[in-house]
């Protein structure tokens, strides 16, 4: 084996190394271990979480759905979304025409949601609420496909809560 032939093994073994690592360190990001300055930075994720028992008469239900494992991306996906409905919908909020939620659908006594609602990964499902009874929902994978583009996410759940809430 010549020299250019174990220096180009060489470098792939370290590029393989570095993407497995890079993984593995992103996976293990989850709320639960952000330093506290790194919460703070991202939105203070740890205070917007909420039980999943908040009743509703008439309205709707903003959820945000996670795993267990929460990358980046899923901790961006939390925050743009809230960050959206407080923007965009405070009144419908403080009136508890809107409730925001988040919840773990991995964790025991949450698997229901992902039955129900058809969660196979983390997204925002809008849920509506007549006299205390769901009637409806929508998940909405085309604004969690567009998590690179914060404008254009909070563009389309914008667009999603309220064509959701004039709907019949």
């Amino acid at each position: 084996m010549n020299i250019k032939n174990i220096f180009t093994i060489s470098l792939l073994i370290f590029a393989v190394a570095s993407i497995v690592a890079l993984t593995v360190k992103s996976l293990r990001k989850s709320p639960q271990s952000l330093a506290a300055s790194e919460r703070q930075n991202d939105g203070s994720l740890a205070n917007w979480t909420v039980s999943p028992d908040l009743p509703i008469q008439d309205g709707v239900k903003v959820y945000y759905f996670h795993s267990n494992t929460r990358c980046t991306n899923c901790l961006n996906i939390e925050a743009y979304a809230h960050e959206a409905v407080e923007n965009y919908f405070a009144d419908e909020l403080k009136n508890r025409k809107i409730v925001w939620q988040v919840i773990n659908y991995e964790t025991p006594g949450n698997a229901h949601y992902a039955k129900e609602y058809e969660i196979a990964f983390p997204i925002i499902v809008l849920s509506m609420f007549k006299d205390g009874k769901q009637v409806k929902w929508i998940g909405l994978k085309e604004v969690v496909d567009n998590i690179g583009d914060k404008a254009t996410f909070t563009q389309l759940m914008q667009k999603s809560i309220q064509e959701f809430l004039e709907e019949p």
